[in-house]
């Protein structure tokens, strides 16, 4: 097993003055396009079994009504976003996220389940969909209801410097309004997510907004087995229902087992307690690909991870396959997953945009941001510093390994080693160099400088790596 031992991860950025199994489509062409498609999805026959009671705005199911033996086709009206990158599926009436295809590697990262199906959740609705993809949801509680609403949407832009989708959804119980724009510009990997959280009604509403999105970086589907789970933060939170699965809480993260899938023996959430940085993500050390979600920590500052644990034995495919599951990295506007609550006063609103892209060819990740996903690790067992980058866009600048006394380079700082980089999505750098080769002594005071050809820069911390037996 890898356990990862104090690790520091800061990242300071200045700015100088001046195709495999993918859903149908029909063919795209051009750097940026949108078409409308229709998908056919199998599912459980469980639409019959859907009821409503008086004075509930909530769906409900009858679960004795449904013979998951039944499996019907399911149209579904789709949106096709694509540029030079990435290829993005929505189903705009679900609200929801469904495919992200990711050009360089030809690999889908999100999770499907090959025939939808139901069980049971908790929140108000008692129920939930296992589709796969992204999801949006309001009020808060487990999953939320927002996903069992139907969605309206339409297209507010349709240029050739970005395609928007908008997607809107009353939230039944509270009369909250969500407003989701998925967004893609041409000659970048990510697609922009824009939140609006409104409060319509004369009353003041407790609520928490969560995106889940249910991540399988590697092509395959499910979880491989050297997935790492990677989160800026000192230490995890584990409730009380999840400690007999998962230890005790908090823990300290920076060489906690439950870093990696491998270290999951059983199904659980585990909570951040604090970020340092604002974005999280999942790598597959085992295809050297990766997603990220990048966003603003002051308003959403709640990561939540779940997973059924490695090598889980009651994955639900639709179909009864076997799977080895896939990973909620949920993002919310509350720290604590699902029960903690912020005040919306009458009137008011909540706006936020993140971000998501797939990565590959960097060996890890460290920190990333909109323009950089980038691994910056310095192995104590084997006395070598390993730098990778793979840009969202172009990039072109110098990647420098200093030699610091602290955690700055503003002075006092030695350069020790440089390449000059012309980067692309579809082009990554990665590089590892022995401490010999740098002529030091200390390995854990090299640092990384990153600067772009535009001036923006960066210095990053490294992550200090030990290998256990």
């Amino acid at each position: 097993m890898f356990l990862f031992a104090a690790a520091a991860i800061i990242a300071m950025a200045h700015c100088r003055a001046s195709d495999t199994d993918q859903p149908e489509r029909p063919p795209l062409r051009g750097t940026l396009a949108l078409a409308e498609t229709t998908l056919t999805i199998p599912q459980v026959d469980y639409e019959r079994a859907i009821y409503y009671t008086e004075g509930d705005p909530y769906p409900h199911v009858d679960f004795s009504k449904i013979d998951k033996t039944r499996i019907v086709n399911k149209q579904h009206i789709a949106l096709l976003l694509e540029n030079s990158y990435i290829r993005l599926t929505l189903l705009p009436a679900m609200g929801r996220v469904y495919a992200l295809y990711y050009k360089p590697t030809g690999h889908d990262l999100l999770w499907r389940n090959d025939t939808v199906t139901v069980g049971e959740g908790i929140n108000d609705t008692g129920w939930w969909m296992w589709i796969g993809g992204v999801e949006y949801t309001l009020p808060g509680d487990e999953h939320g209801t927002t996903w069992s609403t139907p969605w309206s949407w339409r297209v507010p832009e349709d240029s050739p410097e970005k395609k928007t989708v908008r997607m809107e959804v009353i939230e039944r119980g509270t009369g909250l309004r969500e407003t989701l724009d998925i967004s893609v510009f041409p000659g970048t990997a990510f697609f922009a997510a824009t939140i609006t959280i409104s409060n319509p009604t004369d009353e003041v509403v407790q609520f928490a907004h969560w995106v889940n999105p249910q991540w399988t970086p590697g092509g395959l589907n499910e979880l491989t087995d050297s997935t790492e789970f990677i989160i800026p933060t000192e230490q995890v939170i584990v409730s009380e229902k999840w400690q007999p699965n998962l230890g005790p809480s908090p823990q300290k993260w920076a060489d906690n087992p439950l870093r990696f899938i491998r270290g999951w023996e059983r199904m659980g959430d585990i909570m951040a307690d604090g970020l340092s940085n604002g974005f999280f993500g999942a790598h597959s050390h085992d295809t050297q690909e990766g997603i990220v979600r990048v966003f603003d920590r002051e308003k959403t500052p709640g990561v939540d991870v779940w997973t059924y644990g490695s090598h889980p034995t009651q994955i639900p495919m639709g179909s009864g396959s076997p799977s080895r599951g896939y990973v909620e990295m949920w993002g919310g506007t509350t720290k604590l997953f699902p029960n903690e609550r912020r005040p919306l006063a009458a009137g008011d609103t909540l706006a936020w945009t993140e971000w998501m892209y797939a990565y590959h060819g960097t060996g890890g990740l460290t920190f990333a941001d909109t323009a950089l996903a980038v691994n910056f690790q310095l192995d104590e067992r084997t006395q070598v510093a390993r730098v990778g980058l793979c840009p969202t866009g172009k990039w072109s600048g110098t990647v420098q390994l200093l030699s610091a006394p602290d955690s700055t380079i503003e002075s006092g700082s030695e350069m020790l080693h440089q390449w000059t980089v012309d980067l692309s999505p579809d082009q990554p750098f990665f590089a590892s160099v022995e401490r010999t080769q740098l002529g030091i002594d200390v390995l854990s005071q090299v640092r990384l400088r990153l600067e772009s050809d535009e001036g923006r820069w960066y210095t990053i911390l490294p992550e200090i790596v030990r290998r256990h037996e």
